[in-house]
């Protein structure tokens, strides 16, 4: 029953995070316990109290929201009127009452340890690392990294999962290159590979994605509710085995028998609890908006390493301006005068630095002119490289070498920004702004379909491959820990990346995003959950020690104080640092909280 099984997840995400900072608490109430400082109450959960019990000095709560608890403590509160009693916190030694504080989050940093033995033990499933998609031009396009190659080490980690992958990617500082080495088919081989700052999402990227396996992940929608896959009676956990009777292992085989197969019926064998049935499904016909316009410039923006380009020493930012002496304007324009070539060497005019170099491409092979330009990638800028006949660019007037500056009067200055605000406008029309020369003009413009280039579709999104890591206890404990130890790491680089504005801080998540994460964990098994727990869990520790008043750490940092100038810190210093710890911590609830909902919004 699907409602039992969400209901199950909810319950064991609530208890799982509840339980985490009930940990926490229960450190500081130990500790406090052991010190001889009163604990007035002890609460599991907040809010209003369901039940409660006076036993000894301390009354115990059971509290209306389970998330958590809490300590009180006779003497703890800065605006709390002091008696001197011995059993009041304030009245305990430095020492004493920074066990209290440290106490919370060690007993924290055992839970996360213990949480991945625990989940090694169980199994947890991991991405794997080999590589899906290449992005062309794209650093680990360049590297000469391909789908299907396997990554073995990446910056020093061995055996990483996609998760460790993209972390190290995401934190790298390193200017020379990230070292990898990589497994094709029988063959090892060693790269490097240096990550290219993606502004759009804010982090570092070399440009790979993760493979796929055959079994749907995801069934979706298009325009008008149209979708085949749900319409067919596909389900999530399928595995698609064959189509039209021919056995299938991959996606990009099925993605190629989809695509050239628009409005014709299709058979799909997929595999359901373990049989094997027959669908019948028609591919929608997917065209994209266009405008009917190219800016791709003849400035380079990525060679593939020991490529023909690379070995004539075209390099990344270099401008080809002739083609044995022939001008070029565009990357069409240098694609025809390269073809166009009978000579065996073809000499490339190149601007470099403001300096012109020439570069001699050898062109002996039958395949040379195509393997050149499979090992290049163009620039993409604003100016008009060529225009569609009979879509909207070429309608309205618009010419090779006009330079796009506005669209919908907000000025345009990346290529991307352009084509996001096409697609993103579905066919609306707009008004679209160029420079011809010194001359300013502007036209409205509506987009078009293009269905001459339209792909079919039947709304799947297929599950990443991944591989279940599982040890006995001795393993589980050594991976555990070394799982800990890269968590650690991950997130005071993770704090130096935003500062050093590696990261954006537009990847900041809260509470919305962790409830989505831990569900999302708990449907992949219980694993998982306690895996990712034990990460929560170890965030939760070394977050609460950082020197920030209201946390245990500016607690700490009042104590360090309080030891160095011998007297505790004003009752009006601490009141007014609590005041900004609280507004930080809350401002930065509310601005994770935002980030969570954008991100709900573009799903």
């Amino acid at each position: 029953m699907p409602y039992l099984n969400v209901s199950t997840n909810v319950i064991l995400v609530i208890a799982g995070i509840g339980l985490l900072i009930f940990v926490h608490e229960l450190g500081h109430f130990l500790m406090a316990k052991k010190i001889g400082a009163r604990v007035l109450a002890f609460s599991l959960g907040f809010g209003p109290a369901l039940l409660k019990k006076q036993w000894g000095e301390t009354e115990y709560r059971l509290s209306l929201f389970p998330l958590g608890g809490y300590v009180k403590l006779a003497g703890e509160n800065p605006d709390e009127e002091k008696t001197g009693a011995p059993y009041e916190f304030s009245s305990k030694s430095i020492g004493q009452r920074a066990s209290v504080l440290v106490a919370g989050v060690a007993l924290n940093a055992i839970l996360a340890f213990i949480a991945f033995i625990v989940a090694f033990e169980i199994g947890v499933p991991f991405i794997t690392s080999e590589v899906g998609d290449v992005v062309p031009g794209q650093p680990a396009w360049e590297a000469g990294i391909q789908r299907g190659d396997k990554i073995l080490e990446i910056g020093g980690i061995k055996d990483p999962d996609f998760e460790d992958i993209f972390t190290v990617v995401a934190l790298s500082n390193s200017t020379a290159g990230i070292p990898l080495k990589v497994k094709r088919g029988s063959d090892v081989f060693n790269t490097e590979v240096a990550p290219m700052y993606d502004h759009e999402q804010g982090l570092q990227r070399i440009g790979i994605m993760p493979a796929t396996s055959l079994e749907v992940d995801k069934i979706f929608a298009f325009e008008n509710n149209e979708s085949p896959a749900r319409d067919a009676g596909i389900q999530v956990k399928d595995i698609i085995v064959a189509v039209n009777g021919k056995r299938i292992s991959s996606e990009s085989e099925f993605r190629e028998v989809e695509s050239q197969s628009t409005g014709k019926e299709i058979t799909l064998a997929v595999l359901r609890n373990n049989e094997e049935i027959n669908l019948k499904i028609t591919p929608s016909k997917i065209s994209r908006w266009m405008l009917g316009l190219s800016c791709a410039s003849s400035v380079i923006d990525g060679v593939k390493n020991q490529s023909l380009a690379h070995k004539a020493g075209l390099m990344k930012g270099d401008e080809i301006l002739e083609v044995n002496s022939k001008p070029i304007i565009g990357f069409t324009g240098l694609r025809k005068a390269f073809m166009d070539i009978e000579d065996k060497t073809c000499i490339l005019t190149v601007k470099r630095n403001n300096k012109i170099t020439l570069l001699s491409v050898p062109l002996d092979d039958t395949g040379a002119k195509e393997e050149f330009f499979k090992s290049i990638t163009p620039f993409y800028g604003l100016t008009i490289d060529s225009v569609v006949e009979g879509f909207p660019a070429e309608k309205i007037g618009l010419k090779p070498g006009d330079k796009i500056i506005a669209l919908n009067e907000k000025e345009l200055l990346h290529w991307s920004e352009l084509l996001q605000a096409v697609v993103s406008g579905q066919g609306k029309p707009m008004t679209i702004g160029w420079m011809r020369g010194s001359e300013k003009l502007s036209s409205p413009i509506e987009p078009q379909k293009n269905g001459e280039t339209a792909a079919g579709s039947i709304g799947v999104k297929f599950r990443e491959k991944t591989e279940i890591k599982k040890y006995g206890l001795f393993g589980a404990c050594v991976v555990g820990v070394q799982k800990a130890v890269i968590n650690i790491q991950r997130l005071y680089l993770t704090i130096k990346g935003f500062f050093s504005q590696r990261l954006s801080t537009k990847n900041v998540g809260g509470f919305i995003l962790i409830a989505q994460a831990s569900y999302e964990s708990a449907k992949v098994g219980m694993g998982k959950l306690v895996y990712f727990l034990g990460i929560l869990s170890l965030q939760l520790a070394l977050l609460n020690i950082l020197p920030v008043p209201v946390l245990d750490g500016g607690h700490l940092l009042f104590l360090a104080i309080e030891k160095i100038k011998g007297s505790p810190v004003s009752q009006r210093t601490l009141s007014i640092a609590h005041y900004i710890g609280f507004a930080m911590i809350i401002s930065l609830v509310i601005y994770a909280t935002r980030n969570d909902i954008m991100r709900l919004l573009t799903l």
